[in-house]
């Protein structure tokens, strides 16, 4: 977790959370799962922002297990809160 802006990003870039997701072969062979991997802790994340009425400038990049293709999203969504919270 870095605070503030990225390097690259504008001083007039609005305040908020950049996410980015890694996930690498090693995680799972098929880029379709790996896809989905990325895609459902995107949303689960993106949901837990919306709950959360003011957020400082963050960057985060997130490597998912690959627990998180079969995990129920509930279980998810309640991992990112926490994570959330703790910012």
């Amino acid at each position: 977790m870095l605070r503030g802006l990225s390097r690259t990003m504008p001083e007039t870039a609005p305040a908020g959370l950049y996410i980015g997701v890694l996930t690498s072969t090693k995680l799972h062979k098929s880029a379709v799962k790996r896809n989905r991997m990325r895609r459902r802790c995107r949303e689960a994340m993106r949901l837990a922002v919306l709950s959360k009425e003011k957020m400082p400038s963050v960057q985060l990049l997130l490597l998912p297990r690959s627990s998180s293709l079969s995990a129920p999203f509930d279980e998810l969504l309640a991992d990112a809160g926490h994570l959330i919270a703790s910012l």
